[in-house]
């Protein structure tokens, strides 16, 4: 199953990259690609969203028996969306799943925080993690960008 994924966001990014142009560096850890699409969609843009999904796969397949790793690589087949919407509710699957893994490993956590917004999704509401610093919300954008709480790590869900 990774493996399918792995090839259809590697091959959809290699079909959208200009002739000639040197492939970029593989993200260092997962969570570098899953936090530039969280600021991402916080600017209401879709720009450049397959492209660090493959990177989510890729960074993804050396962990996939760990905690949460199944959510984060499921999600990220809907980020690759075209229309925000979808893209946010499969970031939401993402989230969890990397909650999950990143309250399983402290040591990956530094420099990153655990956010909820109760508004999103119809109330509902919606955790992410996010750099640490001020509350950048990728379910509302621009409309209420910093709409949300700060949660400990040991109070967020996973």
């Amino acid at each position: 199953m990774y493996r399918r994924l792995l090839l259809l966001f590697v091959g959809a990014v290699a079909c959208s990259s200009e002739a000639g142009k040197a492939a970029p560096a593989g993200p260092t850890s997962i969570v570098e690609p899953y936090v530039t699409i969280q600021e991402t969609l916080a600017g209401d843009r879709l720009d450049r969203l397959s492209e660090l999904s493959a990177q989510v796969v890729v960074a993804a397949e050396p962990l996939q028996k760990e905690s949460g790793i199944a959510e984060v690589v499921a999600g990220a087949g809907r980020v690759a969306a075209q229309d925000i919407d979808t893209a946010r509710a499969g970031f939401e699957k993402m989230s969890m799943g990397l909650i999950s893994y990143l309250k399983a490993h402290g040591d990956q956590r530094a420099g990153y925080e655990v956010v909820f917004c109760p508004m999103a999704f119809n109330n509902k509401g919606a955790y992410w993690v996010q750099k640490t610093g001020e509350i950048v919300n990728p379910y509302h954008g621009m409309m209420m960008l910093h709409c949300g709480d700060k949660v400990a790590w040991d109070k967020a869900p996973g």
